[in-house]
Formats: C-alpha cells, sequence, structure tokens
C-alpha cells in the first residue's frame, strides 16, 4: 500500500486511489504521516486535532476516529500500544517522504557541481513533486513540514535553472524561472537568475519590465530590493551599443569629425574613441565583421592624418578581432605592419611584441612566442601591459607543460586586473585561470569555469562564451564525465558558429568528438572530427592532423598538431 499526502490527502491500494473523507481524518493521517514509524501519543493527537478541548468525549471521538482510518488502511497497518499510535509503512511508500529524500539527496554537497549526471539527479526529484504537501490540512506539526517541502522543491528548481544556464540552455532555464517567479514573486535569487536568462536569450528588451516586476512584488510586501538584484539589473540592463551610437548621432553624426591629433583627451578625437570603443562592443558580441569594418575605416582615417601612433593600436585591435574569429595567420601580418609603423613612433612596441607571443603560442609555436615575449623585456609599465604579459606568460608555460607556473602566471594576471578592472578585460582573464587550473589537475577550476561562464553570458560576450564552454568540456573529460562535456561541447560549437569564432568551432567540435567515442557512439565522434578539420580550414588555421584517440588526462584531448618546422 502506498499513501498520497502532495496534491491530496488519500491513499493508493493497488494503485486505486481512495480518498480521505473529512477535515479531521485528513488531519489524523497527515500528523501520523509525518511522524512515520515513531509512537505518536494519544495526548499528542488530541491536543493537534481538538486544541480548545479536553474531556472523556475527546477520547471517544479520538477512539472513532482511530477506528474509521484503520478501516480505510487495511488489517495491520495503524498500530496502537500504551505508547500511543503509529503507522506500520516505509517511507518510500508515502510521496512526501520520496521526494524529500530524493530532494535532499540531489542538493548534497558532495554532488558533483558542473555534472550532467546531477542535473539529471535534480530533475528526477523535481518530477517526483506532487503539489501542495498536505492540502486542507491546518496543523502546527504539518505546517512546518510544508514549508520545508516547499522550500526544498523551489531550491530543486533554482539550481535546475542554474545547471541549463551554465549549459548554455538559456530558453529552457528562462521557462523554469518564469513559472517559479510568477509563483513566489519575492524570490530574489529567481528573479536575478531570470534576468540573466533574458540575457542569455537575447530578450534585452523585456529586461527593465523584468526588473519592474520584480520590484513591484517586493514594494508589495513591504520590502527594498537587494544590493545583488540592483547589481544585477544595472550589469545587464545596460546597453552599451545604443549608449556610444546615442552619442555618436549627436557630436558626430555623419562620422566626418577629423581629430586634430591623437590625443583621446582632445574634444575633437572624441568621435573615433566612441567608434573604438563601439568596436569592441561589436566584437564582444560575435559581429567581427562589423567590428573590423569599423577599425579599418578609423584606420584609414588616421592614416591620412599621419597618426601613426594611433594606426598602429587600431591595427592591433584588427589583430584581436582576427584572434576571435581564428585568423591567426592574416594577424600576425597585421602584427607586422603595426611594428614597422611603430619603429617610426613610441609607445607601443611592448605591447605589439606582447600581443605577437600570444598569437604565435595559439598556433603552438612555442619557441618563438617565447622570443617575442623576451624582447617585450618585463612585466611593466601600463597595468592592461603587465595583465597581458601575465597572460602570455602563463599560456606559454601552460602549452609547454609547465602547469605550476602557468597558474602562477594567470593568478597574476587576475590580482593585477582587480586592482583597476578598466584598464584591463577580465573576462578571458578567468579562463585563463580556469584552463592553466584545469591542466595542473585542480578541480577548483571548474569555479572559475563557472564564474567565466557566468561573465560571458551576462555581457552577451558570446565568443568568450564558445571559448569557455570548449574548454569546460575538455575539463569534463579529464575528470571522466564525457555526458557532461558533450553539453558544454555542443553549446560552445553553437555559438562559435552563430558568431564566426571557427578556431573556437574547430576545438569544440574536437571535444565533442572525443566525448562521443568515450559514450560509444563512433559514428557520430567521426562525423565530428570531419566538422572539427573543415572549421579550420575555413580560416587557413594549420590542421591539426592527424587525430587520435586514448589521450591521457593531462593532455590537449583529441588532437594533436603536425611537428613545426624548424625555428617555429
Amino acid at each position: 500500500m502506498d499513501m498520497r499526502a502532495m496534491g491530496r490527502v488519500e491513499i493508493l491500494h493497488d494503485g486505486v486511489a481512495r480518498g480521505i473523507q473529512g477535515r479531521t481524518q485528513r488531519a489524523l493521517l497527515s500528523l501520523l504521516v509525518l511522524r512515520l514509524r515513531a509512537w505518536t501519543p494519544a495526548s499528542r493527537i488530541v491536543e493537534a486535532l481538538w486544541p480548545d478541548e479536553w474531556s472523556e468525549r475527546v477520547t471517544t471521538r479520538l477512539h472513532v476516529q482511530i477506528h474509521r482510518l484503520r478501516k480505510q488502511l487495511g488489517h495491520g497497518v495503524l498500530l496502537s500500544s500504551p505508547n500511543g499510535y503509529r503507522l506500520d509503512l516505509n517511507r518510500s511508500s508515502v510521496d512526501a517522504w520520496r521526494f524529500e529524500q530524493s530532494a535532499r539527496t540531489a542538493l548534497a554537497e558532495d554532488m558533483p557541481d558542473h555534472d550532467l549526471d546531477t542535473l539529471r539527479c535534480l530533475e528526477a526529484a523535481a518530477a517526483q513533486w506532487g503539489g501542495e504537501p498536505f492540502p486542507d490540512v491546518d496543523l502546527p506539526d504539518t505546517a512546518d513540514w510544508q514549508a520545508e517541502l516547499s522550500g526544498l522543491h523551489t531550491r530543486i528548481r533554482e539550481r535546475c535553472a542554474e545547471f541549463h544556464l551554465e549549459f548554455g540552455d538559456g530558453n529552457t532555464a528562462l521557462r523554469l524561472l518564469t513559472r517559479l517567479t510568477h509563483e513566489h514573486p519575492e524570490n530574489e535569487h529567481a528573479q536575478i537568475l531570470r534576468i540573466s536568462a533574458l540575457q542569455q536569450t537575447g530578450h534585452d528588451a523585456e529586461l527593465p519590465g523584468a526588473f519592474a516586476e520584480a520590484h513591484r512584488a517586493l514594494d508589495e510586501l513591504g520590502l527594498d530590493p537587494s544590493s545583488d538584484l540592483l547589481y544585477t539589473h544595472r550589469t545587464l540592463a545596460r546597453n552599451r551599443e545604443d549608449e556610444i551610437r546615442s552619442d555618436l548621432a549627436v557630436i558626430d553624426p555623419a562620422g566626418d569629425l577629423t581629430p586634430r591629433n591623437e590625443d583621446a583627451a582632445d574634444p575633437t578625437m572624441r568621435g573615433s574613441v566612441l567608434r573604438r570603443e563601439l568596436a569592441y562592443v561589436l566584437m564582444a558580441k560575435g559581429r567581427h565583421n562589423e567590428a573590423l569594418s569599423l577599425l579599418e575605416r578609423l584606420e584609414a582615417l588616421h592614416s591620412g592624418l599621419g597618426h601613426e601612433n594611433l594606426c598602429a593600436v587600431l591595427l592591433q585591435d584588427m589583430v584581436t578581432v582576427m584572434a576571435l574569429t581564428g585568423d591567426l595567420r592574416r594577424a600576425l601580418r597585421l602584427l607586422g605592419e603595426a611594428s614597422r609603423l611603430d619603429q617610426r613612433t613610441t609607445g607601443t612596441d611592448a605591447m605589439l611584441r606582447i600581443i605577437r607571443a600570444l598569437v604565435l603560442t595559439h598556433m603552438s609555436r612555442l619557441h618563438r612566442a617565447e622570443e617575442s615575449l623576451r624582447s617585450a623585456g618585463e612585466a611593466t609599465g601600463p597595468k592592461a601591459r603587465q595583465v597581458m604579459w601575465w597572460r602570455t606568460r602563463s599560456q606559454i608555460d601552460r602549452r609547454s607543460g609547465r602547469c605550476h607556473d602557468a597558474v602562477v602566471g594567470a593568478l597574476t594576471a587576475w590580482t593585477i586586473a582587480r586592482q583597476d578592472p578598466a584598464e584591463a578585460d577580465v573576462g578571458p582573464i578567468l579562463l585563463d585561470v580556469a584552463c592553466s587550473m584545469r591542466d595542473d589537475g585542480d578541480a577548483e577550476c571548474f569555479d572559475w569555469y563557472r564564474t567565466a561562464l557566468r561573465f560571458a553570458h551576462e555581457g552577451v560576450r558570446l565568443p568568450l562564451a564558445a571559448s569557455a564552454h570548449a574548454s569546460l568540456a575538455k575539463a569534463q573529460l579529464m575528470w571522466g564525465r564525457p555526458k557532461t562535456a558533450i553539453v558544454h561541447s555542443r553549446a560552445g560549437l553553437e555559438l562559435a558558429q552563430w558568431s564566426g569564432c571557427w578556431l573556437f568551432a574547430g576545438r569544440a567540435a574536437a571535444r565533442l568528438a572525443e566525448a562521443e567515442e568515450q559514450m560509444g557512439d563512433t559514428s557520430s565522434a567521426l562525423r565530428h572530427r570531419h566538422e572539427s578539420q573543415s572549421c579550420y580550414r575555413r580560416i587557413d588555421f594549420p590542421v591539426p592532423f592527424p587525430y587520435r584517440t586514448g589521450a591521457s588526462p593531462g593532455a590537449d584531448a583529441g588532437l594533436t598538431c603536425e611537428p613545426a618546422a624548424p625555428g617555429d
């Protein structure tokens, strides 16, 4: 025999439900279910059912109610003794107890984070929710359990949404959170997650309404929005692209304002400064062609004005765009052009050498990368240059197998960047730390990946999100979680293809192939290996083939590059 306490209170005999008639009968059964397999004294039952009465007649009424319930339960289920009454049932026979056990297991601290199996466990627990526990039962003891079970259900749904956001499945997260915030508008954490899901799925226009809705719900309860909710609103609702275009429409609508010099503080340079910032915003959103076109026009303008120092900087910006798309050969050619300009100017030479070292590192030309970084000198000067130097140092060390040194370099870059976030882009640094920790075998890398993904998705940084998902897939493979690796690989591949980041797409497809291979799906693995090759060819990147399988956990799983030519 089973018992249902969620949605409605009833008994199931061989799967056939029999409702419990009468409020007193439901309250009595609920109290015994709450104290399952424990003796409940008669005095406690009387106090719960008839709190304002105590007489001989109340004892008789209790005996009548016990007799009626025993008939409905069947022989041997409701036991009595001098200690009181109890139900002779296992907790697995009652849906409320089954849900609580499943929910606490799924939410346990020792459940692996960032893991698809944990999400499946959470979803299985959520599926056991049958509705409000003990409906139409008004007892102090059951009220506490009602609140506890409802709280578990809310936490389960929040965690499911967090996992879907982390896995890049913003649409599923948005569906979960829309329903949750509708049921519990005062739940600020769910409101914050919903704003993130709206941003991740491109529903920017709905952000002001979502915040207003949350603010209104809290105001009706006499509560003020927390600092976390206010910060999330300021961060996510800000659309820098619209702000820049609005400013440009006022100060330089035709785009023909001619700067007098290269000084960014000069008012005549305002249009150029804003357009350069706009290029970076477009680049972060994956709109690389627009960004590149804007930078090319700016470079042509300043070249005509003889601003060679600024031209070198703009060429450096173009290199950044090309590095995101994976067009590294062209990026090297532009760096050469920028260096030739820099020979006649001052101030950018060291940064150009560092960026050249970083590009060469991504092309696996580590010897030349070391030489270029060495020629750039020590990590001194502006904080942006120091951060870039340490990032490059970390990546060279990591690809050379010096994983502990790579962690030190990445954390040094992070420490410098945090001192002045305006001077450095922290998103890629978060990813650097995660990757170096991953290759050093440190499970703390997953927390850094999670932060990097949240930063990327909340800022609609599609290339960064694509790279983070592909890199996290490798970490999941190293920790023996191919199913979770498949989820992140697919998310990375989709984002990379959509934003035209073919280098990241090639990496994500390679990770997907290896994960499928580990799962025994050889046909899909072969298809994604070919897709990976196709992505690399698309950008004239050295195709990392032949492929190898059975990579060791510390290796760059799934791919090897052809040996570099002498001098590379």
